[in-house]
């Protein structure tokens, strides 16, 4: 599990090729809701509406996040299938997973407030492994591979702090 933290798309070539992106986005959807959840439980705010927002972000939000991704990898003459791209995009969300999780532990064994030292490192951390997919997609086009990573970056932290009323 840990070789497939860092390259996502090594997995999907290996165990999810066939099986659909919706596999992938079990992993990000997951990630999100803990990630929401341990905003909810700093701020005080709702624990299942948190859950709610975080699963449907983490499937429905990165799948938008994916598609925009492939539409301009497309433009820039990768012809790679949808299905794989998105899938990829949602793996790379395994490592916020991680830290998602020890970011609960803490929170629930020692009271911290987790949601920017786990949850937003947690993210952060996703754009590692996205960086690698991209840049295969791109063919190794640094400028364009900066580009999208700095626009899914902007993307996935604006809408956290929106749907957390941050802003």
């Amino acid at each position: 599990m840990i070789k497939y933290l860092f390259n996502p798309a090594k997995l999907i070539q290996e165990n999810l090729e066939g099986k659909g992106a919706w596999a992938a986005f079990l992993f990000s959807g997951l990630a999100f809701a803990l990630f929401f959840l341990q905003t909810a439980l700093d701020s005080g705010s709702s624990v299942l509406f948190a859950l709610v927002k975080g699963i449907l972000f983490g499937t429905v939000g990165i799948a938008i996040a994916g598609a925009l991704i492939w539409q301009t990898v497309k433009i820039a003459g990768n012809s790679i299938a949808l299905g794989s791209v998105m899938g990829a995009v949602a793996l790379s969300y395994t490592s916020t997973l991680v830290f998602a999780v020890v970011g609960l532990i803490l929170h629930f064994s020692l009271g911290w407030n987790t949601a920017i030292s786990c949850g937003i490192t947690g993210v952060l951390s996703a754009f590692g492994p996205m960086s690698g997919v991209i840049a295969g997609l791109t063919g190794q086009k640094r400028t364009l591979n900066i580009f999208i990573v700095t626009f899914i970056g902007i993307y996935v932290l604006l809408f956290w702090a929106l749907l957390n009323n941050m802003l």
